[in-house]
């Protein structure tokens, strides 16, 4: 018995110190396949690479897990273990050379994770991020797909922000690269561009730049403070920025105001939402890493996109009319539906209420909106046409005074010529001086297009060969010595009465009339019966014949060929509808291309049509065609017109 008690001692001491066998740890950057443990059907064998904090190290181990394949981000798995990278700039893709196997492998599974939607929390190790930015750049230069490429930068900004910025600048220069010049207007404006701004700040200068300026209080700075900053063109004008910060200060105030009428706050609201941005959206499970993000990043959001809202308001107020996209990057239908129910349609109606509080531009602000909008002129032009009451010096005046807050834009020439067209039907004299005005800029701009004012609008203007011909002297002169004020002063002459002094002889008027007035009562009694049977005869043709015909005959206009090719048989009017469209890049309102139809005696849809069927056989195509309320010409297909 005794002997029976020492053997089980020594084999429970002997036994007891071997350590029961651990499996390896699981991590995300390994060879394996992560699958489902919900169900156990279908057993598999998979071999998991873990590793230590020593080095790499293979541990065969059978798991049953589910053949089904589930990627699992970092908020499922039980140790993150990114491999740690040492924060460094780096340049191109080549960096990964440098990299460890373990940060390699990593990489290669964080990038397969990022395509399939899964964004991996990278713990601070922002070098894999910006391998990928560099990765999907030269991926591009393969596929040539721009919309591809943007979807991949924008996600990859969402997720890793310190990426955006520099993702946009990278984009703007692929899509210049393949010649997308809407592209990178699109995103100067919509994004966070900080290369292509006019002046460059860092988002704390910005706002501590305009907290001084504006004075603003603690709780004011805070709300500014929430704002993910901004650079566009027209927030680069700080008379703009201010007016923004100001109405997005009153805004959200007001929309506190309104939550509380629910028995709500504000924050209370937000966080809601942004809790079921992230869920629906995002898929990240509550209380994870990636959700505590997620919320602070969707915050942020929901603060910049109200900025946004403000700024379009500003821009609309101001006749800024290019709008930027107030959309954060949510394609999920349940979170995009409460984001917009529960934030962005309360904040539209309050902006609503608001629009008086936005003050208007000044001066050197409206000169900086006019060279950002070359088109923005027709608003203010618009409203001094429908507002003339028949004082001509008035009406100039203010077309002068339009043309000065328009001195940088390059249309500026076009504000005269309007003007001139706008004013010969009402006062000839104005009519002339500022088509000497549009002469004048015309001659400074870089081609100098010396339009020339419809036939009709001559025939109103010149009742006489001798005006028309002093007008033109006056114009050619002003193109040859480019002195405008010699030119203003010779204008008021050319409607100017020249009279001819005449001396008269009364004493042979008065002997010449003695000696034939015995005549002159003989030719009047010829006359009179000679009057009496042509009424006699008019009255007869007119009783046999009810209505004259009278046949109207048109010469066929010459056909010319300017710039454009022989194939193309473009007569004068044209080429000046082409001309429109060439100054106005392209792109032409109907009603206004319909207003330089009629000028010329014609239907716009008719004018359309003729220069349609001109190209239709080299083109293969339509030249001119409808979008929505413009006129458009491809600008591709403009280009085969042209004399080689």
């Amino acid at each position: 018995m005794l002997i029976f008690i020492i053997i089980v001692i020594i084999f429970f001491f002997v036994f007891s110190g071997k350590k029961k066998p651990q499996p390896p740890k699981s991590n995300y950057y390994g060879n394996a396949k992560y699958n489902s443990p919900l169900k156990r059907t279908n057993p598999v064998k998979v071999i998991i690479t873990g590793s230590t904090s020593n080095s790499m190290r293979t541990d065969d181990s059978i798991v049953d897990v589910s053949s089904q394949s589930h990627k699992i981000n970092s908020d499922y798995c039980i140790s993150s273990n990114v491999p740690y990278w040492s924060h460094n700039y780096v340049y191109s893709y080549s960096e990964i050379n440098y990299a460890t196997t373990a940060q390699k492998n990593f990489y290669q599974s964080f990038k397969a994770n990022f395509l399939n939607g899964e964004y991996l929390d990278l713990e601070g190790n922002t070098n894999y991020a910006f391998i990928l930015l560099f990765d999907l750049l030269n991926e591009f230069d393969q596929h040539k797909n721009v919309s591809k490429l943007e979807n991949q930068l924008e996600l990859l900004g969402v997720h890793y922000p310190k990426t955006k910025s520099y993702g946009v600048t990278f984009l703007i220069q692929k899509m210049k690269s393949v010649g997308d010049s809407e592209g990178v207007e699109r995103l100067r404006e919509d994004h966070y561009d900080y290369q292509y701004s006019e002046v460059t700040y860092s988002t704390f200068e910005w706002r501590n730049k305009f907290k001084k300026k504006l004075n603003l209080k603690k709780e004011e700075t805070k709300l500014l403070d929430e704002i993910w900053y901004s650079s566009n063109t027209f927030l680069n004008i700080d008379y703009c920025c201010i007016e923004i910060i100001k109405l997005y200060l009153i805004a959200l105030p007001k929309l506190e105001e309104r939550y509380k009428e629910t028995e709500t706050t504000l924050k209370e609201v937000f966080d809601e939402v942004a809790d079921i941005v992230v869920r629906k959206h995002f898929r990240y499970r509550k209380g994870s890493t990636n959700y505590k993000y997620a919320i602070d990043s969707t915050m942020h959001e929901f603060y910049t996109n109200i900025f946004k809202l403000c700024e379009n308001r500003v821009r609309e107020n101001y006749g800024h009319k290019r709008k930027i996209t107030v959309d954060p990057y949510i394609n999920t239908p349940e979170a995009k539906e409460v984001f917009e129910t529960r934030i962005l349609n309360e904040v539209a109606t309050i902006l609503s209420d608001s629009i008086s509080q936005i003050i208007p531009p000044d001066k050197e602000t409206e000169i900086k909106l006019n060279l950002l909008n070359t088109t923005r002129w027709k608003i203010a032009f618009e409203a001094i046409n429908t507002n003339y009451n028949s004082n001509a010096k008035e009406f100039e005046e203010k077309v002068v005074t339009l043309g000065n807050l328009n001195k940088e834009n390059p249309s500026i020439e076009n504000i005269f010529f309007e003007a001139s067209k706008f004013i010969a039907k009402y006062d000839k004299p104005t009519a002339l001086l500022l088509y000497i005005h549009y002469l004048y800029h015309d001659l400074k701009s870089v081609t100098f297009d010396n339009k020339q004012l419809t036939k009709s609008i001559q025939k109103s203007l010149f009742k006489t060969d001798e005006q028309f011909e002093s007008f033109q002297n006056i114009v050619n002169q002003f193109i040859a010595d480019k002195n405008f004020e010699k030119a203003l002063l010779a204008v008021s002459q050319v409607y100017a009465i020249k009279r001819k002094k005449i001396q008269l002889d009364i004493s042979s008027i008065k002997e010449v009339q003695e000696q034939h007035s015995g005549t002159v009562e003989l030719l009047n009694e010829y006359l009179k019966e000679e009057t009496e049977e042509l009424d006699e005869a008019i009255k007869s043709v007119n009783a046999n014949q009810d209505e004259i015909a009278i046949n109207l005959t048109q010469n066929k206009e010459e056909i010319i060929n300017s710039i454009y090719s022989t194939e193309f048989t473009f007569t004068s009017i044209h080429t000046s509808a082409l001309e429109i469209f060439t100054k106005n890049n392209f792109s032409i309102l109907q009603s206004e291309f319909e207003l330089f139809a009629k000028s010329k005696g014609v239907f716009k849809n008719q004018l359309i049509d003729t220069i349609n069927e001109i190209c239709y056989d080299r083109l293969d195509d339509l030249l001119i065609e409808e979008d929505e309320n413009y006129y458009t010409i491809n600008q591709n297909y403009y280009q085969k017109l042209l004399a080689s």
